[in-house]
């Protein structure tokens, strides 16, 4: 009995033995498992974490896109033009990639994927700043050339309205130097006879007033038609005048003047001479009178003579 005892309690002990050796296999495998799955947990958080930086990153990158292009705005319409449809174009492709940002569920290949994407779009915003860079410049030199030419233009109107002013006074001093002038004036008191006018020295005896011109020459002055233009005046300083008798009036200043007689000729630079004929009147009076001579509006010559 006692043999059977031993035996049955050495089977009991080697079944116990057993039992506690499969337990602490079992224990051990599964504090293997619980330390693999703690380290895969630290493992994922700090991916997770990495991802969360990388995340917190590219958003950053995105925000350095999220401005203003170039700061050439306002110089030109046709850049400014170009610069906007760039930067919609940026802004659009950076409004896309925020948004597949804001995934939480985003993988590591995944962002690697977005990095790549946003490193292409910053060589794009390089790309569209050397382009308008360029553009800009281009544009500098164009203004500058417009305001070189602009300069050149004011410059050659400058000369073209100083030679006009030369011009213009080289004119002025032509038509001065045309102008005729009168050699001599003669004024006297005839008498008129059969055989021939005498010359008188009382106006009582006289019957008319002469008046000899004689044009000086000017080899500058235009051969042609001319009117030259009388004015008698009188000690009391009016002119003699009537217009059934041929008087008139004639511009001088800008003004009207009258005139006592007028005479066609034509000017060949030969001392023309000029004789005009005044018959007397009864309010003519003794005294100084004066003949003052005008043609082409410019006064000519001038004498004062004496009637008694």
């Amino acid at each position: 009995m006692s043999l059977k005892n031993e035996e049955k309690d050495k089977r009991s002990r080697l079944i116990l033995f057993f039992v506690i050796l499969a337990l602490l296999v079992v224990n051990g495998a599964l504090i293997i498992n619980l330390l693999n799955k703690k380290g895969d947990i630290e493992e994922i958080t700090e991916e997770k974490e990495d991802l969360t930086e990388d995340v917190m990153r590219l958003n950053g990158e995105l925000e350095a896109l999220d401005v203003e292009l170039v700061n050439q705005k306002g110089k030109n319409q046709q850049l400014d033009s170009i610069i906007n449809i760039k930067e919609k174009i940026i802004a659009d492709q950076v409004s896309q990639l925020r948004k597949q940002l804001q995934n939480k569920n985003l993988t590591k290949s995944q962002i690697a994927r977005l990095e790549e994407k946003i490193r292409g779009l910053n060589g794009l915003v390089m790309k569209y700043e050397h382009e308008v860079d360029s553009l800009s410049k281009l544009n500098d030199y164009l203004v500058d050339e417009v305001y070189a030419k602009d300069q050149e233009i004011i410059k050659q109107k400058k000369e073209k309205d100083e030679i006009a002013e030369d011009l213009s006074k080289a004119n002025i001093q032509l038509d001065i130097a045309k102008r005729l002038e009168v050699q001599t004036i003669v004024g006297t008191l005839i008498k008129e006879r059969s055989g021939g006018d005498k010359e008188v020295t009382k106006l009582s005896k006289a019957d008319k007033i002469r008046v000899a011109i004689t044009i000086d020459n000017n080899p500058v002055a235009d051969k042609e038609s001319k009117v030259c233009y009388l004015q008698i005046v009188s000690p009391e300083k009016s002119t003699l005048h009537n217009a059934q008798k041929g008087s008139g009036t004639f511009i001088f200043n800008g003004e009207k003047s009258l005139y006592t007689l007028k005479q066609n000729f034509t000017f060949n630079n030969s001392n023309e001479k000029l004789t005009f004929y005044w018959e007397k009147s009864p309010a003519m009076t003794s005294g100084d009178y004066t003949a003052n001579v005008y043609c082409e509006g410019v006064k000519i010559g001038s004498t004062s003579f004496s009637l008694k």
